[in-house]
């Protein structure tokens, strides 16, 4: 391969991480001073599920695939020895997509940032060695969980140099921004009608080439909805955003009116931080995650964008969207006001409770809406993705295309949505 055409797949794999390069943070500093070829590289983790090779990054990943892959025999890959690291990062076309992502991002973001993806860049780099030196072609697919993570984006060009297809089974909702604008794979696995249609409209893809998986990492169809306290506190549940960010969220629901108030820290939340935020009166459980809160039937939730809000409106939990401003939401699912109705006041909070805790809020309409979007998880949803996978161990992968939707490339629906469109970044 030339270097150009290298240098055009490198920048394919890292072009939604770029794009979405705002909210990336800079490498500690215990990684950033050192040298790029001592960097550490953690590679995914592998399973050999019956004729299939899984891959995932994150725990989110792993627990949507869980059901199934819980079946799969651990793989460990060889990693790139000390010289073929050197030969690697020695390569003329790394040394130019490196430069093109510099002069696309100058300016842009600060430089710390800019120097993360030149660490993003050579995990990349490695990953497509890893994948090239494995034989990929003897699976009859390779089923993931994410589409825009940079690694996984070098496992689809080994797995397509080997003509092996990709199955992607999301492990979070689908979300407005460019990085969801993207099927490029062979199978998608989505979550309910809601998505497919999400899909078939950005995408043009066929709707008979989308299949619908469900979530099988949750179990909240299959449990009936709980019975509701309207005495009972309700809930605020918080993602990993800054101080600042958490602080407006307090501020715009705070209000007397709210009652009894509990918040739903992130895993990932800085407990003294978002205690020292904290509306006097407010308590915050750090023993029960959100869902488990949910389950017992709280009168009521705020939530900021959060894919949480999926899991409250099957439970038929009123749920309202807290707006810092007039951005669009994150997730398509929330963007029905009917449904998810928007709060940016503490006067607006406080409509809203009084409506959730005098029960004036259609729970089954609420229940409704999420089948919309998710139409079953748990078993079932594993019993479909088994019936997805049976479908391309017998061939059916031979009637799909090799991606659904290339949305980096040159005219592709999430380049077009995207900032990178015109620099130096994109497809040349």
């Amino acid at each position: 391969m030339n270097i150009t055409d290298e240098t055009e797949t490198l920048l394919w794999a890292m072009r939604p991480a770029i794009d979405l390069s705002h909210l990336r943070g800079p490498l500690p500093s215990s990684i950033s001073d050192l040298a790029p070829e001592k960097r550490p590289f953690r590679p995914a983790t592998h399973l050999i599920l019956d004729s299939f090779f899984v891959a995932t990054e994150t725990v989110n990943q792993a627990r949507a695939l869980e059901r199934v892959a819980h079946r799969g025999v651990p793989i460990e890959l060889d990693l790139p020895g000390e010289d073929d690291r050197a030969r690697l990062f020695g390569s003329p076309a790394l040394a130019l997509a490196q430069r093109r992502i510099a002069e696309t991002l100058n300016g842009r973001v600060p430089a710390a940032v800019i120097d993360s993806f030149e660490n993003q860049l050579y995990k990349v780099v490695v990953a497509l060695s890893i994948y090239r030196g494995f034989d990929l072609s003897r699976f009859s697919g390779v089923l993931v969980s994410t589409q825009h993570s940079p690694i996984m984006r070098a496992l689809f060009i080994a797995a397509e140099e080997q003509g092996v297809p990709v199955i992607y089974v999301p492990h979070a909702p689908v979300a407005v921004n460019s990085a969801y604008r993207d099927l490029p794979v062979a199978y998608a696995g989505l979550r309910g009608p809601g998505e497919v249609e999400f899909y078939a409209r950005e995408l043009a893809v066929p709707r008979t080439q989308l299949d619908i998986v469900g979530n099988l990492g949750s179990d909240v169809l299959s449990a009936p909805m709980p019975s509701i306290d309207p005495a009972s506190p309700g809930v605020v549940a918080l993602s990993p955003h800054p101080a600042e960010t958490i602080r407006r969220v307090f501020a715009a629901v705070s209000s007397p009116q709210l009652g009894a108030t509990t918040v739903a820290p992130h895993p990932r939340s800085d407990l003294p931080e978002v205690q020292a935020l904290m509306p006097s009166g407010w308590r915050i459980d750090t023993e029960h995650r959100t869902l488990d809160l949910l389950h017992t039937g709280v009168p009521f939730m705020f939530q900021l964008s959060s894919g949480v809000a999926w899991e409250s409106a099957a439970l038929g939990i009123p749920t309202a969207t807290i707006r810092l401003d007039e951005s669009p939401v994150n997730y398509p699912f929330l963007d029905d006001e009917a449904v998810f109705p928007s709060v940016f006041t503490p006067a607006d909070a406080a409509a809203f409770v009084a409506d959730a805790r005098a029960g004036r809020i259609d729970r089954a309409a609420l229940r409704k809406h999420a089948v919309h979007w998710c139409a079953l998880d748990g078993a079932s949803a594993a019993a479909e993705l088994e019936r997805v996978l049976a479908h391309v161990a017998t061939g059916g992968a031979q009637a799909h295309a090799r991606r659904l939707h290339d949305g980096w490339a040159a005219g592709g629906a999430a380049l077009a949505y995207s900032s990178i469109a015109h620099t130096p970044v994109a497809p040349s």
